[in-house]
């Protein structure tokens, strides 16, 4: 990544500004089209779904994709405020990209809110959806600074990957999915700079057990999202039966559950912590063997980091 400095993100923050009524306008979701690209759907692979079916099925996980990200901005917002009263008046140009960062995140959220109820509404019934965001935003908080600033970095990464890879040039996908990921994008672009900004001046200030700590307190983070997914994949289960209309047997409700569970640790897990720009940052701000540690925690639930 390019040497930003705040003002320079601002700058480019200001530019890029967005209305939800803009993004979202008067238009639906096309049914006819899939509502997520196959790589963050668990619908594709499946032996038990038709291709009609596949295709619904990813018409309820962009109601649960959607009700992931704000659940996950529910922190970043005031994980961002408190880093910009630490800046205060002595760094006004940090101050102003962070408070900025902030309402954007905010933003974000009622965004993906708007979308969730949308989704229901066109599903004709609403999706059972991860509670407890206050509590987790609390929780996530309590942990080091330095681990919040690494998981955030990772989850504004997976923002750029998911739509320069999967959606920016898939003319099958829904327009609608392609025009709210594309403003989400284009705002978070901002944010990862921050966010890796922010990330190296706290770790310039840790000694070498406060380091440890927090690549405990990372790894803690990891796991604790990977439990939100796993609850979020059993609901999907259900949200699909009841989208389908049909009661799975047990090899279908292990087959679409496993899906459902790769395609969600795929798109907030993986392609965070495996971005290029993600690496970059964790290869500055930890040593070798605090990266093993993190790569022995992960390796049951993800394909193993790319060699440094």
């Amino acid at each position: 990544m390019t040497a930003d400095t705040y003002a320079e993100c601002l700058t480019r923050s200001y530019r890029v500004g967005w209305k939800i009524k803009e993004v979202l306008g008067f238009v639906d979701f096309d049914p006819d089209r899939p509502w997520l690209p196959a790589p963050l759907s668990g619908a594709y692979g499946l032996t038990c779904l038709g291709p009609g079916e596949k295709l619904r099925m990813t018409h309820v996980e962009m109601g649960s994709y959607a009700h992931l990200f704000g659940f996950v901005e529910a922190f970043i917002a005031p994980e961002m405020v408190n880093l910009a009263q630490e800046c205060g008046t002595a760094h006004p140009a940090a101050f102003e990209a962070l408070t900025n960062f902030a309402s954007e995140e905010i933003k974000h959220i009622h965004l993906f809110r708007e979308i969730r109820n949308r989704v229901d509404e066109q599903l004709g019934f609403p999706l059972q959806l991860l509670e407890g965001e206050v509590e987790v935003a609390r929780a996530v908080l309590g942990r080091r600074k330095g681990a919040v600033l690494l998981l955030t970095s990772a989850i504004e990464w997976l923002t750029q990957e998911h739509y320069t890879r999967t959606m920016k040039n898939a003319d099958e996908l829904d327009p609608l999915t392609r025009e709210i990921f594309r403003a989400h994008w284009l705002e978070e672009s901002q944010h990862a700079r921050l966010d890796h900004l922010e990330a190296l001046r706290v770790f310039r200030s840790l000694d070498e057990a406060a380091r440890d700590a927090t690549v405990e307190d990372f790894i803690w983070l990891l796991a604790a999202m990977d439990g939100l997914l796993q609850t979020q994949a059993l609901l999907d289960l259900a949200n699909v039966e009841r989208h389908l209309e049909r009661v799975f047997d047990e090899a279908e409700r292990l087959e679409v559950h496993g899906g459902l569970l790769r395609a969600k640790r795929y798109a907030f897990l993986e392609s965070g912590v495996t971005h290029p720009e993600f690496q970059d940052l964790f290869q500055l701000v930890t040593t070798p063997s605090q990266r093993d540690r993190v790569q022995a925690a992960l390796g049951p639930i993800l394909l193993a980091f790319p060699a440094p």
